[in-house]
């Protein structure tokens, strides 16, 4: 499991929450600062963790842990564009820029 603070860990519990389960149900025996902590920790046998399959992906592919897509389990995430406040964008940055102000607000997250 995520570290207390994680926006993974945050995420988790919000959709856990939703389907009226709290972490406090789970034996929850480490808190790792990282998703590849995380993903040692399962290798290693320590037990099974909610991680996202993009994270995991590789592994998965090679056999080196089992996945197993959760039914009805979608989470999702915030993410932010953060720059410099006192610098002037690179004309590829402020396309990139540009571009995601130009996108939906709110569309639909499809998280594997």
């Amino acid at each position: 499991m995520r570290e207390r603070g994680s926006g993974s860990r945050e995420a988790v519990e919000h959709v856990l929450e939703k389907a009226g389960v709290t972490l406090a149900s789970f034996r929850i025996v480490g808190e790792m600062g990282s998703t590849q902590a995380v993903k040692q920790a399962v290798r290693a046998g320590v037990g099974v963790a909610l991680i996202s399959r993009r994270a995991v992906d590789d592994e998965c592919r090679a056999g080196l842990v089992a996945c197993v897509k959760v039914k009805d389990l979608e989470v999702a995430r915030s993410f932010y564009l953060v720059t410099h406040r006192d610098r002037t964008r690179s004309p590829l940055a402020q396309a990139f820029l540009d571009f995601l102000e130009s996108q939906p607000l709110d569309r639909p997250s499809k998280s594997t």
